[in-house]
């Protein structure tokens, strides 16, 4: 089955457009499918929840980082770190690229605010904390990513995409056939199961005949004498079908024999 995948790809905005493109172009290049944050406004909060939901639902996220921390929340953290933090909180599989400290970069690139200077090098030093990639130009970042891709697919599949009449692949007869033979082995047990309730209904049955071959005389009172009281005579079938319900709840005797009466 041919799968294609859906790639986040994210940074800081301006800074990077070019570096972003060539991301792009390289999840293309490989067949599978570019998700871009131009699609989003990130400094909208209401744009952060498609953002939010959109990496429930791709296969695989990209982060460059360069020299800006880019546009922050209310709360201080820039847009790009709080969709990392996410992806990585949801286990989607992150692709890391920082540039390399010593690569020539535009000085109007980088980052001028000290607070924001700050929050970077730590959002960096986070990122060092899993399998990161340094790069040194967009023509660089294109090769890296393209190889760190293929590695992630591999180490890391994903549900991914794939066209309806590819679908019913190796993997689907498989899935299918272990299914045939699971419902045939649940219809053999089923009918098993219908024998036994037939035989226990026929035993059942048997008793019931049992009893109604069998019959009692009985008297019933209604004063303190039996001189008096009246005979009657009952087949066993008919005198459990009364008593039955006093018999469950463990009745004693003259509670059973009330109940007949009655």
């Amino acid at each position: 089955m041919n799968k294609k995948y859906q790639i986040f790809v994210n940074s800081t905005y301006h800074d990077l457009r070019e570096e972003r493109e060539q991301v792009i172009k390289a999840v293309l290049e490989m067949g599978h499918i570019p998700v871009g944050m131009e699609m989003f406004s990130a400094a909208d909060e209401e744009q952060w929840k498609i953002i939010a939901r959109q990496i429930d639902e791709i296969d695989y996220y990209a982060v460059i980082v360069a020299h800006r921390y880019g546009s922050v929340t209310d709360t201080g953290i820039s847009y790009t770190e709080k969709e990392y933090d996410y992806a990585v909180s949801k286990g989607v599989p992150v692709l890391g690229f920082i540039i390399y400290d010593s690569a020539p970069w535009p000085k109007d690139k980088t980052e001028d605010d000290a607070r924001k200077l700050k929050k970077l090098v730590n959002f960096k030093e986070k990122m060092k904390g899993r399998l990161v990639q340094f790069w040194r130009n967009k023509d660089d970042l294109h090769g890296k990513f393209s190889i760190a891709l293929k590695k992630s697919i591999t180490a890391n599949p994903r549900t991914g995409w794939a066209r309806a009449d590819e679908v019913s692949g190796p993997e689907v007869m498989k899935e299918l056939a272990r299914l045939s033979g699971e419902n045939a082995g649940l219809r053999s047990e089923l009918q098993r199961l219908k024998q036994v309730q037939s035989t226990d209904c026929d035993a059942a049955r048997e008793v019931i005949r049992t009893l109604s071959r069998n019959g009692r005389r009985f008297k019933v009172r209604k004063t303190g004498k039996w001189d008096d009281a009246p005979e009657f005579r009952k087949d066993l079938g008919e005198l459990f079908s009364v008593a039955a319900t006093e018999m469950i709840s463990e009745a004693p005797a003259l509670r059973v024999a009330q109940t007949i009466a009655l």
